[in-house]
């Protein structure tokens, strides 16, 4: 396996593990106005601050161990 073939399947997998994590954050509902219950709001913002952290990270490692800066 040449480096280029390395490379190009590492951004795979790094783009892919990123695409999920958005599928993911897309699911993730606002709690209806019906249920305004302070567990759901906090359950809600939990998901979403891990999501983000976990996005940032892969982000970062896939910045960090290619040279795909920008996408």
């Amino acid at each position: 396996m040449s480096l280029d073939e390395y490379e190009r399947g590492m951004k795979r997998g790094y783009n892919n593990a990123l695409r999920v994590i958005r599928e993911i954050d897309r699911q993730i509902e606002y709690p209806d106005h019906y249920e305004r219950d302070q567990k759901e709001f906090l359950k809600y913002h939990i998901q979403k601050d891990l999501l983000h952290k976990i996005y940032s990270l892969i982000k970062e490692d896939k910045e960090e161990h290619t040279d795909d800066q920008f996408s």
